[in-house]
Order: C-alpha cells, then sequence, then structure tokens
C-alpha cells in the first residue's frame, strides 16, 4: 500500500493499494468505529459487489449502516438528489458525529461531498474512489459540487474527505470507456506539469490498463501532483486552475450534448482544441498537436470533432466558474508538458474560439 499525505487545514491521507476494500475496517475504524454510516453509491458499484464487500467489512464497529444507491451517471448529480439525501441523514437521526461514505466513482463523490458540507453544517465523509478518474482526480483536493441545468458544478463547496482509501482493484471491473475516462486526466496531469509522465505514456509499449501492475504507482504519482497545486492554492484562486486544462471547453461539450459525451472524451477534444489554440496564438513554440492527439487515440478519447456550433459552446463557456465578469482565465499549454494561465476579455476570447472551432480537426 502506498500513502500520501494531504497538509491541509485538516490533513488527510490518501490510501492506495490492493484488496483494500476487503481490509476496509482496518484503515477507517479510527473515522467509523462507532458511529452511525451512511454508504452513498450508485447501481453499478453495487452491481460488483463492492458495497457488500464495504458492509461485511465495518459491520461489526459501526453502530449502524445504512446504503443509498442511485442510477449512474452525471444526470444524478443535481439538486434534487441533495435534498433527498438531507432528508435521509434527518430521518436518520444522523448527528454530527456521524459519516457519511462516497463509494463510486466522480459523480458519488462530488454528490456525497457536499451533501456532508451542508448537512448540520458539515459532519464527516470518506472518499472511496471506484474509478481511475475519481482517484486520481476528483476525490482528492476538497471540491464537491453538483450541476445545475445552467452548467456543470455551479453549486458547491470546498471541503476535504478525513480520508480517502483507493482499492486499484476497483478498476478492473470498469467498462473500458470508463477507464479511458480516467485515462484522460492522466494525459492531462502530463501535459500540464510532468513531462516525464507525458514521455511515459507516449512510449509505453502498449496504452495503460487497470490490470498493469504499474497502476498504482499512476495514481500515487497523480495524487503528489494534486497535492502540490492544493496546498499551494487550496481554493482554486490561481495554480490550480491548471488542472482545468480542457475542461472550460470539455464541460460545454458535455452541458450541450446533455451528458451524452463522456467526461474524459469531452476532456480530451477540449485539450486538443485549446493545444491548437496555443500553437497558433504563439504560446505554445511547437507544434505538437499530432502527437498528442495520437496519444489520445490510443485511449479511445479522441475519434471525431463535436459538430456544435461556437455559438451553443459558447453559451456554455461564459458559463465557466474561471469567469471573472468580463475576464476569463483559460489553461494553455506552454511547453509540451508545461502549461500557464492565460486571461482574455470574454468576447475577445470567444470570437477567437469561433474562428478556430470553424478550422478545428482530429490530426490522423
Amino acid at each position: 500500500m502506498e500513502t500520501v499525505h494531504i497538509g491541509v487545514d485538516k490533513p488527510y491521507d490518501v490510501k492506495m493499494g490492493r484488496g483494500l476494500l476487503r481490509e476496509a475496517d482496518r484503515h477507517l475504524a479510527a473515522f467509523v468505529e462507532n458511529k452511525h454510516v451512511m454508504i452513498i453509491t450508485d447501481e453499478t458499484v453495487m452491481s460488483h459487489g463492492y458495497v457488500d464487500q464495504l458492509q461485511l467489512a465495518l459491520s461489526d464497529i459501526t453502530a449502524g449502516i445504512h446504503v443509498v444507491a442511485f442510477p449512474a451517471g452525471e444526470a444524478q448529480k443535481s439538486m434534487d438528489n441533495v435534498v433527498r439525501l438531507v432528508q435521509k441523514l434527518a430521518e436518520y437521526n444522523f448527528s454530527r458525529q456521524d459519516m457519511v461514505i462516497a463509494l463510486g466513482g466522480g459523480v458519488i463523490g462530488d454528490l456525497a461531498g457536499f451533501v456532508a458540507s451542508i448537512y448540520l453544517r458539515g459532519i464527516d465523509f470518506i472518499q472511496i474512489p471506484t474509478t481511475l478518474l475519481a482517484a486520481i482526480d476528483s476525490s482528492v483536493g476538497g471540491k464537491t459540487a453538483v450541476d445545475l441545468p445552467q452548467g456543470k458544478n455551479l453549486v458547491g463547496a470546498f471541503y476535504h474527505p478525513k480520508v480517502v482509501l483507493c482499492d486499484v482493484d476497483t478498476f478492473q471491473t470498469l467498462e473500458p470507456s470508463v477507464f479511458e475516462d480516467g485515462c484522460s486526466e492522466l494525459i492531462k496531469y502530463g501535459m500540464i506539469m510532468n513531462p516525464s509522465l507525458l514521455e511515459a505514456l507516449i512510449n509505453r509499449p502498449r496504452p495503460l490498463q487497470a490490470s498493469d501492475d504499474d497502476i498504482i504507482e499512476m495514481v500515487k504519482v497523480c495524487v503528489e501532483m494534486k497535492r502540490q497545486v492544493v496546498l499551494e492554492d487550496e481554493f482554486d484562486n490561481g495554480l490550480r486552475q491548471l488542472l482545468n486544462y480542457g475542461h472550460t471547453l470539455g464541460h460545454a461539450f458535455e452541458q450541450v450534448s446533455h451528458y451524452d459525451i463522456s467526461h474524459g472524451r469531452a476532456i480530451a477534444q477540449g485539450m486538443s482544441v485549446f493545444l491548437q489554440m496555443a500553437y497558433k496564438d504563439n504560446q505554445l513554440a511547437d507544434d505538437y498537436k499530432q502527437t498528442f492527439d495520437h496519444l489520445l487515440k490510443q485511449y479511445h478519447l479522441l475519434n471525431e470533432k463535436y459538430h456544435y456550433s461556437s455559438q451553443e459552446l459558447a453559451k456554455a463557456m461564459i458559463n465557466d466558474k474561471k469567469r471573472r465578469n468580463q475576464d476569463i482565465t483559460i489553461v494553455f499549454p506552454t511547453e509540451f508538458g508545461k502549461a500557464d494561465l492565460f486571461h482574455y476579455d470574454v468576447q475577445y476570447f470567444l470570437d477567437w474560439f469561433d474562428k478556430e472551432w470553424q478550422t478545428y480537426d482530429i490530426d490522423s
């Protein structure tokens, strides 16, 4: 097992290894002993037996366990489900000493974490990510949120878990497309601040797979990078925004497609488009787009251009959280493995995007 310590004001550990769900009592006893626990999960996670494993491991040390399961999918990150969950917590007489556990991917982690942050003005929660994407990104750093019809993650709070327990064995039951979505965020980490990771992904004899021996190390490398930016910019006012490379446009793709486009694939095309724009604007000295697009294609993340109008996408992008009045902050790569923040007038950026989107295509 590997451990990364996140030294924020209320510090916590991220534990990564194999078989950790079966040993959850050993890893979580200090947090759940004699407490009432609500496990928030989804039906896909339940179908693989992970809820049963967790309940079996914790049943003898808790004061009682309740399970609430939602259908899988981004649509569950709603205010309706927030209300449903806080009402359930109240119905079960949860106190400030009790515990919420998020068992699932990023949707469940975001939803459960936000609910924990507002119930009784905040009760403790634990993140147990079951997807690569959640393990390397959303479960670490304290961002919790739900969506509104106007945009993604528009209601939320910064609220850190007590611990993150990542059993990488759960990745092996993911649909290939879901694992590949996580690889999109892995590639993003390499592109914004780790050229060695980026080169390692490019030079692998075959794409990363859930069963690979180095999967724990890959998770650890990303968590360590996430820790670095969170410690320098916990509340997302500067450096941490680098983690949003590709997300301003990616979230727009998700929204206009009504989330038919998965997060990883939306972010992949967002990264590709912004790589082209950075080169055209001389922020990036060399044209790495063909190399980068080829890497994304290896993980089936970049298959076709999404044919939405620039006007549709612009409407979604102006609700991006990185907009400040009439300015928007965009993450552009400046080297192959390094990125920076650039600030633009919103209308200038949208006019520029309109022109570039018309000429954008995926490199063969």
